[in-house]
């Protein structure tokens, strides 16, 4: 039985410092939608959140500019 690999979730504080999130046993798409409710809970803390497996980073989600912010409204 092949099991998911397991994601790690590097959360970028404004400041540079990173917390780290390991997710066993889920996939991907999960994990996409973790970055976006932490960046988005994180109300400003949080710069972006890298993606990654065991090969490396695999995407990375921004925390949308203010520009952007009021493009989408």
């Amino acid at each position: 039985m092949d099991r998911e690999p397991i994601i790690t979730l590097h959360c970028i504080l404004k400041d540079g410092k990173r917390e780290t999130t390991k997710l066993r046993d889920h996939p991907l798409c999960d994990a996409r939608e973790l970055a976006k409710w932490v960046l988005h809970i994180g109300n400003g803390l949080y710069t972006e959140v890298h993606i990654c497996i065991e090969d490396g980073i695999v995407e990375t989600i921004q925390l949308p500019s203010m520009a952007d912010m009021i493009w989408m409204t």
